[in-house]
């Protein structure tokens, strides 16, 4: 069905100098598949698609489904199938999957054989000439990696803005060297790759912060994904990151949950707030809490008058609100694109080293709450009163690293790269 992950990609992984051989055979094939394509009317995008979540594509995904040139396809992988995490739920996020490629219209198949009950061999069914990966990582089946799509022209627009000092998995892996384009957002994350990757960024293009093309557009009329209330509130994001239990460990969650709740409850007339977990966290509670006390505890918010869950797309959220609370990595660098109050719900002091420069520019941006008296501060002052002493900072940074500089949009710059891989010079 698939080239598993052999001995050889380890070894290659472990030893820069075999990695550069590799990459420099896979750049021979990939140029001779752009060679290949320039003579075909049509090529096959196939987008590996986990969650919801980390969908960054729709603005590209539009212009190559209205192109003549280009046929995409969303293919619903495994997310965690086969780590130590509840099976049925990964199977369960696999419909939630589907079904929000249901309800956009895309055109999609899922990667899992619901009346055989068995995997598909997607690159025999699809033939792939360009593959979009959603994720750097090998938390899904051999099949869906990098390494079985070689032979393609594989890309890349990871799914969270890196601000961290983590750039083994950002930049680091083979992943990143073996792709055709690495498409990243600004001139930080270019330095960032050409120091840490192993091609030394050979495959970098800076195209800007797809994900966030919606938020830097004025004309974008958003879905309104809000519980209707009685009266108008103010609109707070509390999205809490995973790391309950490992890694950097950035994540309050065990300390602030009930608090969160109690906040929520008690300032019901004045806010709605919206809980926006990581997807990776309800796994890690499963194993932590058990299903049942997980279930219950998500089943609160979402029977809270003025609270509910937001577990998929969250652009419209953004948009749409007027606050956020988080202490997540990468919404500390998206969330200013909605050019709104932020808060950090910061561990400890530690944690402000996990940033790296880019990232240190971004929490500047933030107010910081040590505790849930000064989340409840930020709540009060900023939000409802609305004494907002870091607009001017947020707005300054938005204008001078953020909005892209050309004033093209990133899924334009995408596409252009695309439409000169197949030969073809127009534009939509």
């Amino acid at each position: 069905m698939y080239k598993a992950v052999t001995f050889r990609d380890l070894f290659i992984a472990a030893f820069p100098s075999c990695l550069l051989r590799k990459v420099h055979k896979v750049r021979q094939t990939q140029a001779r598949k752009v060679e290949q394509l320039t003579n075909q009317k049509n090529s096959r995008v196939v987008f590996f698609l986990q969650t919801p979540s980390v969908w960054k594509y729709d603005s590209l995904y539009k212009k190559l489904e209205n192109s003549d040139y280009f046929e995409p396809l969303i293919v619903i992988s495994p997310y965690n199938v086969h780590l130590n995490y509840d099976r049925n739920e990964c199977f369960r996020v696999m419909r939630q999957t589907e079904e929000f490629a249901q309800e956009r219209g895309y055109n999609y198949i899922s990667a899992y054989d619901w009346d055989r009950h068995k995997w598909r061999d997607i690159k025999k069914i699809c033939s792939p000439d360009i593959v979009f990966f959603t994720k750097p990582y090998k938390d899904t089946l051999p099949a869906y990696h990098i390494y079985n799509y070689l032979d393609s022209l594989t890309l890349y627009v990871p799914y969270g803005i890196n601000c961290m000092h983590l750039y083994h998995n950002n930049y680091g892996l083979p992943f990143q060297s073996l792709l055709w384009k690495f498409l990243l957002e600004t001139e930080f994350q270019k330095h960032y790759a050409e120091l840490y990757e192993k091609s030394h960024g050979d495959n970098v293009e800076i195209v800007g912060a797809l994900a966030e093309e919606k938020l830097m557009q004025p004309d974008y009329v958003p879905t309104d994904p809000w519980k209707v209330q009685p009266h108008p509130k103010k609109r707070i994001i509390w999205a809490p990151h995973h790391t309950v239990d490992y890694l950097f460990n950035f994540s309050n969650f065990l300390n602030y949950c009930e608090d969160m709740l109690r906040l929520a409850q008690e300032l019901q007339d004045e806010v709605q707030i919206a809980f926006k977990p990581h997807p990776v966290l309800k796994f890690k509670l499963i194993n932590l809490w058990g299903l049942e006390r997980t279930e219950d505890y998500y089943n609160r918010w979402a029977q809270l008058p003025n609270g509910q869950i937001e577990q998929g797309d969250y652009i419209d959220l953004f948009k749409t609100s007027d606050a956020m609370i988080h202490d997540c990595a990468s919404f500390t660098v998206e969330y200013l694109y909605a050019r709104k109050p932020v808060l950090f719900q910061i561990r400890d002091e530690k944690v402000k080293e996990e940033f790296n420069s880019f990232g240190q520019l971004c929490l500047d941006c933030h107010y910081l709450a040590h505790s849930i008296q000064d989340t409840e501060r930020f709540i009060r002052e900023v939000v409802i009163a609305g004494e907002d002493h870091k607009k001017q900072a947020r707005e300054d940074f938005y204008t001078r690293y953020l909005y892209p500089q050309d004033g093209v949009m990133p899924s334009q710059k995408i596409y252009d790269i695309l439409l000169q891989a197949v030969g073809r010079t127009d534009k939509q």
